[in-house]
């Protein structure tokens, strides 16, 4: 009789303790047909973040769980014009795919930036990615911790 409780005892100690460590996942592909290499920065450390926070654990080793990344659109739509007739403001749509072994799951979110001058280069776009990365982040966590 104590032997059996002792035995479940380790079994369930085993199973809680590969259930703290969590599966080791793999971003195997980061596909993006778009020449930003921003994005590609932006959204690997993003999708990593967040495997992070939902318990997995990042390694590229046998028996990882592979899983891909693809940003299927990713555009500016001009949306105002400043008084000299030029655009200076823009909506980035951003839209990826996340597929892991049995599912995927498809993000998609619109930010509006502005470009006050030509002086400040790709920062409004960045920092508007950021910002529709940062939208996308709770609900990936949320599909992360429930598959």
């Amino acid at each position: 009789m104590e032997g059996k409780a002792i035995s479940k005892g380790l079994i369930l100690g085993l199973v809680l303790f590969q259930t703290a460590i969590g599966r080791e996942v793999c971003i195997s592909e980061l596909k993006n047909p778009y020449p930003d290499d921003y994005l590609d920065y932006a959204l690997r450390r993003t999708v990593e973040r967040a495997f992070l926070q939902a318990g997995e654990r990042l390694r590229c080793g046998e028996g990882s769980e592979k899983v891909t990344v693809e940003v299927l659109e990713y555009k500016d739509i001009p949306t105002g014009l400043s008084p000299f007739q030029r655009v200076n403001s823009y909506n980035l749509f951003l839209s990826f795919e996340l597929k892991t072994q049995g599912k995927s799951y498809k993000y998609s979110v619109a930010v509006p930036y502005f470009l006050p001058s030509g002086g400040q280069g790709d920062l409004p776009k960045r920092s508007a990615l950021e910002d529709a990365l940062g939208i996308v982040y709770n609900k990936l966590i949320e599909d992360l911790i429930r598959r």
